[in-house]
């Protein structure tokens, strides 16, 4: 069966050298396992992406070096393949081999570390990236800042691993945190929701100066109002609740989010409007209170001159005037 080159009867393959047993009684290898490994061999230099990529998933899992040793060779050069999906799948391959057996690669973070800066695929170099963050962290920051310039352009896959390696790194380090929050900064503009959520708040324990601050606020609100999930709407609401309490004694903080937090009223879920009203009742000062109260009073007028009169509708009304008559 095993020349077999059915893709589903390959799935099947490896699922049963996963678990089968390989050693004998007394613990040594099976020595059938020889020619099982020639079978690997052959898979991993296949002319078809996806048993060379199964074929490396599969190395991941294997737990016997002896089987893995004979296979290093064919292995590294899958890095070198023109199919993204064999490359990555290598990438993961090495790591876990350097894990779990760090004799048979020992100089897996520095092949890495030279495959990430040719490498184009964002998912490949997200792969990589992660390996070094955890085999050899200062390799992974020595890549980050060769190409700190060009972070914009990466994929928020790749972003994201970015903003954890960083994060780990200001919080072991705090006096290399000036190095990173320009980077951090610029990703409260990317394209992706979830790049700028871990943004936000990774500006936030970098820095608490009032820019920083006004930066991840401005951004929790943009993410709350463009967010199609009510469910990612309360979340990044209780981060933003959490930070103005973490810096309620910051006035203006509190005046530019009053303003900015009525925006998040356009939405049609109820629990979203409640949660909101609560948070606006927490920014209310003297300085701000008439604003708030005007626009309050707006919401009100429109609800009554809206001719769908459902419950939600209704409910809304009446936590707008208990919010104008909060004391």
């Amino acid at each position: 069966v095993l020349p077999e080159q059915d893709h589903t009867i390959k799935k099947l393959l490896f699922i049963f050298w996963e678990i089968v047993p390989k050693r004998d009684a007394a613990g040594k290898l099976l020595t059938e396992m020889i020619l099982v490994c020639d079978a690997y061999r052959k898979d991993l230099i296949h002319p078809n992406e996806f048993i060379r990529g199964s074929t490396l998933r599969f190395l991941c899992k294997v737990r016997e070096p002896e089987l893995l040793e004979p296979l290093m060779p064919s292995i590294r050069a899958c890095l070198e393949n023109k199919y993204s999906y064999v490359r990555r799948n290598a990438v993961l391959a090495l790591y876990t081999i350097y894990r779990n057996f760090e004799f048979l690669v020992p100089d897996a973070p520095e092949l890495i570390q030279n495959y990430l800066e040719g490498e184009q695929d964002p998912s490949c170099k997200r792969n990589a990236f992660i390996m070094l963050i955890h085999t050899d962290q200062q390799r992974a920051l020595t890549f980050l800042q060769s190409c700190i310039d060009e972070i914009g352009t990466f994929g928020d896959i790749l972003q994201l691993v970015i903003v954890e390696l960083i994060y780990k790194v200001c919080q072991a380090k705090p006096t290399e945190r000036a190095k990173f929050i320009r980077t951090v900064y610029n990703l409260l503009g990317s394209n992706s929701a979830s790049v700028r959520y871990e943004a936000a708040g990774t500006l936030v324990t970098l820095s608490s100066t009032p820019t920083a601050v006004k930066a991840a606020a401005k951004c929790y609100v943009e993410l709350i109002v463009h967010e199609s999930d009510n469910n990612v709407k309360l979340v990044v609401l209780d981060k933003l609740t959490k930070l103005q309490q973490d810096h309620r004694h910051d006035l203006a903080l509190q005046q530019e989010l009053s303003m900015d937090v009525l925006r998040i009223l356009a939405s049609t879920d109820i629990e979203v409007r409640r949660k909101t009203l609560d948070f606006l009742m927490s920014l209310i000062s003297l300085r701000n209170v008439k604003d708030v109260v005007s626009l309050l009073k707006k919401e009100v007028i429109k609800t009554y001159s809206n001719t769908d009169k459902d419950q939600n509708t209704k409910t809304y009304q009446q936590l707008l005037v208990k919010a104008l008559h909060y004391k």
